[in-house]
């Protein structure tokens, strides 16, 4: 079980219980004002994912106070296209949890604007893979939000968006960051997310716990 200082010892990082549900509450609202709020987790969900899939839950704590989380489930590899609402069952996962699944879907990871640029994500991306470890299972799965490509998306579509971030030419906020944690690209989605800052869509990505692993 992840429960461990990181940075200095000036933040912890550990698995949810499910009464930090309110202060992961929080930290979703402060980290999505453009999502829409049909999918935006509150404490409801949080608590319920909690109890469905505890080894997948991180919060990061700083003097007491939570201000980063990550939520995910237990599943199969995602061979077909579906939405943020269905691939998260309404954003609840009793559903879609599959208890003896290969991979972790990571569904949301927020950090505090005041806390950004530390380094937070790339510790809950480091702490989710050693509960993959833990588990046996093949790695971590995402929908990363282009979060850049609302700005854009008259000019250009996602895939040419997409490979212009993978051939660095575009800085895109949540894309470019989850490639320097080690995720590799698997296809563009359509329509995802609602939420006009990403232009609705993301990029299925993964990040195997072998390195030598290729979809």
């Amino acid at each position: 079980m992840i429960a461990k200082k990181i940075l200095n010892d000036a933040f912890i990082i550990r698995i949810a219980k499910e009464e930090d549900a309110v202060q992961m509450e929080y930290v979703q609202s402060r980290c999505y004002p453009t999502l829409h709020v049909s999918e935006i987790l509150d404490r409801n969900h949080f608590a319920n994912h909690v109890k469905v899939f505890p080894e997948g839950q991180i919060v990061v704590e700083k003097d007491g106070t939570i201000v980063a989380s990550a939520s995910s489930f237990r599943c199969d590899f995602p061979e077909h296209d579906s939405t943020f609402l269905e691939e998260t069952d309404n954003l609840w996962i009793t559903n879609v949890q599959i208890p003896n699944g290969d991979w972790m879907y990571g569904i949301d990871m927020g950090v505090l604007p005041e806390y950004r640029g530390l380094g937070l994500s790339k510790e809950m991306y480091k702490a989710r893979n050693e509960v993959c470890e833990e588990l046996g299972l093949k790695g971590q799965i995402i929908a990363g939000m282009t979060i850049g490509y609302g700005k854009v998306k008259d000019q250009m579509t996602i895939e040419e968006y997409c490979k212009r971030v993978m051939n660095n030419e575009i800085i895109d906020p949540t894309i470019t960051p989850q490639r320097s944690a080690g995720f590799r690209w698997i296809r563009p989605l359509y329509n995802y997310i609602n939420d006009p800052e990403s232009g609705f869509g993301s990029i299925l990505m993964y990040k195997p716990v072998d390195e030598n692993y290729y979809l």
